[in-house]
C-alpha cells in the first residue's frame, strides 16, 4: 500500500514538466510572428545603421562607389579635448594636430577656479548637441517625474470629479508634438503678442518683452517638452498607485505614522518599478527627442536627432549621419542599464 500510494507523487514532477515544456512551446510558436515583424521592421535597419557607419555611403545617390573607412567617422564625431587656454596665448597655439584631416575647433571656452579652458573638437556641432541633448534630458524628465508624481497622487485621491479631472489632464497628451510645439512657439513670442510676455507684463513680472526662444532655448523647449509629457508620466504612475493595496496606509495610519512617513515608506518603495518604467520610457523619448526641437529652435540649438537629420537629409552624409544614430543607440542603452542597475529592477 505504501508503495501504491507514492508512485503518483513521484509521476507528478514529470507531468508537470511536460505540461511546462507545452506552455513553453505554444508561446513560442505564439511568439513566432511577432518575431518575424521585429526581425524585419527593427532589426534589419539597426544592422543596415551599424554597417553603414563604417563607410562614406551618400545618402540618396545609389550611383556613387562607397568605401569603407573604417572608425573614421567615429573619430571624427568623437574626437574632443578639453586644453589650457592662457590668456596670453591664442587659439590656433594650442589646437592639437587634425585627426584624419579634421581640424579641431573651439567649442565652448570654460573658466574653471580663475583659469581658462578651451573645449575643442573636430565636430564641434555634434558635441554641442549632445549637451543639449543630455541637459534637455536631466530637466525635462526630473520635472516630469516630479509634476507627474505630484498630479498622479491628486487624482489618485477620492474626490468628486475624479473622472472628470482624469480626462482633461490627458488633453497636452492627445495633442500632436507638432502641433502642441507651434501654438508654444507663438506663444513664446519675442514680443508683447506673444501670450507668455504678454502675461508677465500685465503681472508686472518682467518690465519689457524676452526672447524666450533666442535668449533661452533649452529653458523653452523643456517647457514645451514637460506641459506636454506630465500628463503621460502622471497615467504611468497613476497605475502603479492603484495596485498598492489600501490596507497598508490604514494600517500605517493607524500606528501613527504621518502622512510623508507613508509616503517614503509605503508608497515610493512599492512605486519604485514604475518609476523606473516611466524613467526609462520618457529618457529613452527625450534622447532621442526631434519634433520639439526641431519645430521650436530649429537650427540653432540641436539635439542629437535633429543634427542627425541635418547630416542625413541636407548634407547627404547617409554613413556619417548612421554613426550618430549608433552612438545614439548606446547613448540610450547606456541609460536604460543604468537605470536598472542604479534602482535593483529585478525579475519576480
Amino acid at each position: 500500500m505504501a508503495v501504491a500510494a507514492s508512485t503518483p507523487k513521484a509521476a507528478r514532477p514529470g507531468r508537470e514538466l511536460s505540461l511546462e515544456a507545452r506552455q513553453a512551446r505554444l508561446a513560442l510558436k505564439l511568439l513566432l510572428p511577432t518575431i518575424a515583424v521585429l526581425v524585419i521592421v527593427a532589426f534589419y535597419p539597426l544592422a543596415r545603421t551599424f554597417t553603414s557607419s563604417f563607410t562614406d555611403e551618400p545618402f540618396a545617390q545609389p550611383d556613387t562607389p562607397v568605401n569603407q573607412v573604417g572608425l573614421a567617422n567615429y573619430q571624427r564625431l568623437l574626437s574632443f579635448q578639453l586644453l589650457l587656454f592662457p590668456e596670453e596665448m591664442s587659439l590656433r597655439d594650442v589646437l592639437p594636430e587634425p585627426v584624419n584631416g579634421s581640424r579641431y575647433q573651439r567649442v565652448q571656452n570654460i573658466d574653471l577656479f580663475g583659469t581658462r579652458y578651451v573645449l575643442v573638437a573636430t565636430d564641434p556641432d555634434f558635441i554641442t548637441s549632445v549637451f543639449n541633448t543630455i541637459i534637455f534630458t536631466f530637466f525635462s524628465v526630473t520635472l516630469e517625474l516630479s509634476l507627474g508624481l505630484l498630479v498622479a497622487m491628486v487624482v489618485n485621491a477620492r474626490f468628486r470629479g475624479r473622472g472628470l479631472m482624469r480626462a482633461i489632464m490627458l488633453i497636452p497628451w492627445a495633442i500632436p508634438t507638432a502641433i502642441s510645439t507651434v501654438l508654444w512657439r507663438h506663444m513664446l513670442g519675442d514680443n508683447s503678442s506673444g501670450a507668455l510676455n504678454a502675461i508677465l507684463l500685465q503681472l508686472g513680472l518682467i518690465q519689457q518683452s524676452q526672447a524666450w526662444r533666442a535668449s533661452y532655448p533649452l529653458f523653452s523647449v523643456v517647457f514645451v517638452d514637460v506641459w506636454k509629457t506630465i500628463p503621460f508620466m502622471s497615467l504611468l504612475l497613476l497605475a502603479g498607485l492603484q495596485t498598492i493595496p489600501g490596507d497598508l496606509y490604514e494600517a500605517a495610519s493607524v500606528d501613527g505614522a504621518t502622512p510623508i512617513q507613508r509616503f517614503f515608506r509605503i508608497t515610493l518603495p512599492l512605486l519604485m518599478p514604475t518609476i523606473v518604467i516611466a524613467l526609462i520610457f520618457r529618457t529613452l523619448d527625450a534622447l532621442r527627442a526631434f519634433d520639439v526641437f526641431q519645430v521650436l529652435l530649429g537650427r540653432s540649438t540641436p539635439s542629437m536627432a535633429v543634427y542627425n537629420y541635418e547630416k542625413l537629409v541636407s548634407s547627404f552624409q547617409f554613413g556619417y549621419a548612421s554613426a550618430v544614430g549608433v552612438i545614439i543607440f548606446i547613448l540610450i542603452f547606456a541609460f536604460t542599464v543604468l537605470y536598472m542597475s542604479a534602482f535593483g529592477v529585478e525579475e519576480d
